[in-house]
């Protein structure tokens, strides 16, 4: 039996185990899951890791994002906020969302015809504001002023980032596009997003996501293949061989409400990226580019919310071929 040594930040706390809650999504259409609360603690006690670099805004594997995207009804309205905790999960602040102070705020249309985008920037959380425990909340009304929807995000906690700090986290990054059947319709898009610093902006016609976790990205092994002919004495020719590094990423002690969007859409896109930040890693792993080949069932305990996931990946662009002329 493999033993899981899990991290030392705030996720590992047995008392985090008990008392974590997430509500996010008005319906399956929003890529998000509704769950109901079934203990009377507070709701932001599990977290995720953020970071944020000021000294170098550019540097995209030390300042992280998050996504959000949602179906507005026609005539809808959207409000976001940015909500500061205290210790005590009280609010110590609530900042309205009404442009890209704070991140990249797409209005319903500007993406999609009725689709609303925000990827909140913790760079900018922490330059304009301040490090410590985030969350977002967002509320869903019709024309006529009804709340159909409102929930809050995981709750971040958001550091300066440092190798120590990231130690035992894995960073994901994907281009959605595409469409789910009784999903989130990423077709279609077509949107500007501005690059770090200002220094100039992209045509996408993508949805980007991003998302850390606690967890390790490591090779596991290779694939290997090979193609032979047999000879007149009937030995084995080699005719092409070919090595397929495979990649496992065990994620520790995450809740459903994150790994059911990790899996079921954003390792579905078309492009993945992961970022692996372990200091004792066996090599150095940035932007490597996979693809998802198997989903082990996941290690969960009774009384534990959160549980043990594992998924195995094999590299994207598979050249490595040996051919004889």
């Amino acid at each position: 039996m493999s033993i899981r040594v899990t991290p030392s930040a705030s996720s590992a706390r047995p008392q985090d185990y008990a008392s974590f809650e997430e509500t996010v999504s008005v319906s399956n259409d929003t890529g998000f899951n509704t769950k109901e609360c079934c203990f009377c603690f507070p709701n932001c006690d599990w977290q995720m890791p953020a970071f944020a670099n000021l000294s170098d805004q550019n540097n995209r594997f030390q300042n992280d994002k998050r996504d959000f995207i949602f179906n507005v009804p026609t005539n809808g309205t959207v409000e976001a906020r940015l909500i500061e905790l205290n210790p005590d999960n009280t609010e110590k602040q609530s900042i309205l969302i009404t442009d890209s102070t704070y991140g990249d705020l797409f209005n319903t249309g500007t993406v999609k015809a009725n689709v609303w985008g925000f990827i909140l920037d913790f760079y900018k959380v922490a330059s304009v504001e301040n490090f410590g425990r985030w969350k977002m909340n967002f509320i869903i009304k019709l024309g006529s002023g009804v709340e159909i929807f409102n929930e809050d995000s995981a709750c971040y906690r958001l550091e300066p980032w440092s190798c120590r700090a990231a130690h035992r986290t894995v960073k994901i990054r994907t281009r959605q596009s595409g469409y789910f059947e009784d999903g989130f319709d990423y077709s279609g898009i077509s949107f500007v997003i501005p690059l770090a610093g200002g220094i100039g902006q992209e045509n996408a016609t993508y949805w980007p996501q991003e998302v850390r976790l606690y967890g390790r990205f490591f090779r596991q092994g290779r694939e290997y293949e090979r193609d032979e002919i047999q000879t007149q004495d009937r030995g084995q020719q080699l005719v092409q061989s070919q090595t397929i590094k495979r990649y496992l990423m065990q994620l520790d002690t995450i809740p459903t409400s994150q790994s059911n969007r990790l899996i079921d859409d954003m390792l579905q896109a078309p492009e993945v990226y992961v970022t692996d930040q372990n200091i004792n890693n066996i090599e150095v792993y940035q932007d490597v580019r996979v693809t998802l080949t198997d989903i082990p069932d996941p290690i969960n305990y009774t009384m534990n919310e959160n549980e043990f996931q594992d998924l195995v990946f094999l590299d994207w662009k598979q050249g490595n071929i040996h051919r004889f002329k």
